[in-house]
């Protein structure tokens, strides 16, 4: 499958191509009665179709439904489609997305049971998940190509080559379109074959008893019909495209002398040859070159300087989708290199504006602040910060983003840095353990030395952590660790200062704190007297991981629920220890509703909205009225942003005489009496 150019009106693409050559457009008009849209679709019903302020928020390439009924009378429905919508479901440039479809949605089946569902574009196999009720369900939508403006996602997708109604069952579908929407119909076009050797233009499900009672049990033979229901008529729409459109991917001029240079247009469309012409002041029109679906041309213009805007036009379309306007810019050549024995970067820079004194090359901020390119020689600039590239910018328009190309001698290696630890304050006989794990890089050996106070018999003083029993008399020792290793040796002291006697220090676990869920905080512990170490425990409230427990300044994730959690602190010094608690306890979270909608045609809810609190791990219940005593319409889990979206249809459910809905967290938070809007 191919995408064609981005239609200048809209954003979107203007087609759609499949591996036999069909090609599809995104058919927006309402008015049209097979586009599968209606005029209640836009904000402005009575008026024509503009982007973004009149325009629908989801549309159609190509769409292709099957439904049927189980038999304990669920509907079992199948959707196929190549859909245009925006990332936050309303107009805007810049979000317009593009995705393929692959919807599959039975209700009224055995919990547990597995299902094999064959359709054009697979066989796919579902064990019947429970629906709430005492039956179980199949709920599978698969979309591929949601990120704004990456059209080229949907070719990844499984919705191709296109389905078209069956030639050989009349009628024959309307004049330019691929089948009407609105009259079931045999298709084909499947890529695939089922286990019977049969084209796979059917939407069938097997499983246990599925078919015991349903109007469309299956007659096919080699098929159990208690087992199975299938049918092969399909609602299916779909434009066939009769422009192919243009893209222009570059325009760049060349001024040469004063009285003129020349414009260099490259542009897109099909590959099926194409008359795409250049016009524009001090132009004479032109037509580009090429084939294939790349199209270029070198146009000649008069003046001192280019034309502000030139038209680039598919002549051959007659539709103003294929009419684009861009504005020349000049073309940068230049290089940039970075000697690692001067820390000199070097960029050279020129203009195809060779004319124009007034044009200025500038080297994008990356640190340094923008730098302008001499127009005499090249931009010399010491430095350590060094990006992989750098972007260059003209005042006549043009950009270059380039590579920095490294020459020079490697750097050094990382030596080793001995660390002796913190000084410390021990009592006359007690044990005294020296801490070396400070040190960092590569080490090969530790070395511990006394070089100052009473002598003491140093244990093991090859290894990091030594120990020795401070002497029977006050004063100040001090040793020093020696670490070798590359780039070494490097040595550090610490002071050990013994006292006859001190009292505990006394433990302050800081203030209460009120948080907010599913975030790190600090617990803001401290200490007066001699401190030795530091403790944090967990006493009560759901259990969380803490890190830092050792130090004064502890800190950990708070629980995604309303609790109230207790912590301990410990501080322990030469002449004892001591201990205090503090408690954190979390906030409801806030909720935000940005969308409440219903649709009667397709019994259709999409509820959206956001919560402070990111999930996993929070859930949304939404309930039918204005308080949280109603039905429970569904839940749906927050993601890592905070946002969560409920959109289910069919639903068993319509708004009840409130017209309202409401929303509680499984935070905490809640909000009642939503008003829903009401849409056919």
């Amino acid at each position: 499958m191919e995408v064609g150019p981005i239609n200048a009106l809209n954003g979107f693409p203007v087609w759609y191509k499949d591996e036999n050559g069909l090609r599809l457009q995104l058919n927006t008009d309402p008015n049209d009665p097979f586009s599968g849209l209606t005029p209640a679709e836009l904000p402005n019903p009575g008026q024509p179709v503009s982007f973004p302020d009149n325009f629908p928020s989801e549309a159609f390439y190509f769409a292709a439904e099957a439904e049927m009924e189980t038999g304990t009378g669920e509907r079992a429905r199948l959707v196929l489609a190549i859909e245009a919508a925006f990332a936050n479901e309303v107009p805007t440039e810049g979000e317009q997305i593009v995705f393929g479809r692959v919807r599959i949605r039975v209700a009224g089946l055995q919990t547990g049971a597995e299902y094999t569902v064959t359709h054009p574009y697979g066989v796919d196999t579902f064990i019947a998940e429970p629906d709430g009720d005492v039956s179980g369900e199949i709920n599978f939508t698969e979309d591929i190509g949601v990120c704004p403006l990456e059209f080229e996602q949907v070719l990844n997708s499984r919705v191709h080559p296109f389905l078209q109604w069956d030639s050989s069952v009349p009628p024959a579908p309307p004049a330019g379109y691929i089948g009407d929407p609105n009259v079931l119909h045999p298709v084909t076009g499947s890529p695939f074959t089922d286990r019977f050797g049969e084209p796979q233009n059917i939407f069938r499900i097997e499983g246990p008893g599925i078919g015991i009672g349903s109007p469309d049990r299956s007659t096919s033979p080699g098929l159990n019909p208690d087992n199975t229901i299938e049918t092969r008529n399909f609602s299916l729409l779909g434009k066939i495209s009769t422009i192919s459109g243009v893209d222009v991917t570059r325009t760049t001029y060349a001024q040469t002398d004063a009285a003129g240079g020349f414009i260099d247009v490259f542009a897109k469309s099909d590959v099926t040859p194409q008359q795409i012409e250049v016009t524009g002041a001090g132009i004479v029109p032109t037509v580009l070159q090429g084939g294939k679906g790349l199209y270029f041309g070198r146009v000649a213009f008069n003046g001192s300087t280019p034309p502000g805007t030139i038209t680039v036009t598919n002549i051959g379309d007659n539709d103003p989708a294929s009419i684009k306007q861009t504005v020349p810019v000049d073309f940068i050549t230049a290089t940039a290199s970075y000697d690692t024995d001067t820390n000199s970067l070097t960029v050279a820079a020129v203009s195809s504006d060779s004319v124009n004194p007034n044009v200025a090359l500038t080297v994008n901020d990356f640190g340094l602040g923008d730098m302008v390119v001499p127009a005499d020689g090249p931009l010399i600039v010491n430095l350590t910060n060094l990006p992989p590239e750098v972007v260059i910018q003209s005042s006549a328009g043009g950009e270059a983003s380039i590579p920095v190309i490294i020459s020079g001698s490697p750097d050094a290696p990382v030596g080793v840095v001995a660390n002796a630890g913190l000084d410390q304050t021990v009592t006359i006989g007690s044990q005294v353990n020296l801490n070396g794990n400070g040190s960092t890089g590569p080490i090969t050996s530790y070395n511990w030395l006394q070089i100052a106070g009473e002598s003491v018999i140093l244990e093991n003083p090859n290894t990091v952590a030594p120990s020795f029993i401070a002497p029977g008399t006050t004063g100040i020792l001090t040793f020093e660790l020696t670490v070798q290793g590359e780039g070494g040796p490097s040595s550090d002291t610490v002071d050990i200062v013994v006292v006859e006697t001190t009292d505990a220090p006394v433990a302050n676990a800081g203030q209460d704190q009120n948080v907010q869920q599913g975030i790190l905080i600090t617990l803001n512990g401290s200490a007066t007297g001699d401190v030795t170490s530091f403790n944090w425990e967990q006493t009560s409230g759901p259990s969380v991981q803490l890190l830092n427990a050792d130090t004064a300044n502890a800190t950990f994730i708070t629980p995604k629920q309303l609790t109230t959690l207790t912590f301990e602190l410990t501080v322990s010094g030469p002449g004892g220890s001591s201990t205090d608690t503090t408690q954190v306890i979390t906030l409801p979270d806030n909720l935000t509703i940005t969308r409440a909608e219903y649709r009667i045609g397709d019994s259709e809810w999409r509820v959206s909205g956001t919560t402070n609190v990111p999930g996993p791990g929070v859930t949304i219940t939404i309930f039918i009225g204005n308080t949280l005593n109603g039905i429970v319409l569904g839940q749906v889990e927050a993601d890592a942003l905070g946002q969560w979206e409920y959109r289910v249809e069919p639903s068993a459910f319509q708004p009840d005489g409130t017209r309202s809905i409401s929303v509680e967290s499984s935070s905490g938070g809640a909000i009642v009496n939503i008003p829903v809007t009401i849409r056919q």
